[in-house]
């Protein structure tokens, strides 16, 4: 298998991770020492990530020499705020505070993407279920009217309170003719 530069161009990042097999690393390693333009490319990416870390590395000079029960600390209000962090109810300081912390933390970039990963599964479960409760409640809403209908004979319900009224008029008016005659 020969790789194109193309190819490359995806799988650089993955090799930087580690995340390639044995065979696809091999290939990787081969069309970096054959291909120039290639080789730039990587070894640019290499020297930005690098560059990345030690900017983070010397921001976070004093985060690295707290202790653990700091660290447990920061990641305890992590937790507390993921929320309203994800929300943009935080104030400007605490989403900074959050963002670095996030950067510095695998477990709070992990727990950081499973929130966004179940808010966005949530928000489309949400959508499908409005719509589908859209047509399913209307339908209920007739099936009930129809069965209603179908219990007392048919007949509209404007027609059964006229035809109540109508009789308790007469009971009423017969009750008054008959006091009347006594």
């Amino acid at each position: 298998m020969k790789l194109t530069c193309s190819q490359m161009d995806v799988l650089i990042s993955f090799y930087i991770d580690g995340d390639l097999s044995n065979t696809l690393k091999k290939e990787v390693e081969s069309h970096l020492k054959k291909c120039p333009s290639c080789r730039a490319k990587f070894d640019i990416i290499k020297s930005m990530l690098s560059d990345l870390k030690n900017c983070f590395d010397l921001d976070d000079e004093e985060d690295s020499k707290l202790s653990t029960n700091t660290q447990t600390e920061h990641y305890k209000v992590f937790k507390n705020n993921l929320s309203a962090y994800i929300d943009n109810e935080l104030p400007s300081d605490e989403n900074i505070k959050i963002k670095k912390f996030t950067i510095s933390n695998n477990n709070a970039r992990k727990d950081l993407e499973e929130s966004y990963n179940l808010r966005r599964l949530m928000n489309d479960s949400f959508k499908k279920t409005k719509n589908e409760s859209r047509y399913d409640f209307s339908k209920n809403i007739l099936k009930q009217l129809e069965l209603d209908e179908d219990n007392f004979l048919g007949i509209h319900p404007a027609i059964k309170i006229l035809v109540g009224i109508t009789i308790a008029v007469l009971i009423i008016t017969s009750f008054i003719l008959i006091s009347f005659s006594v």
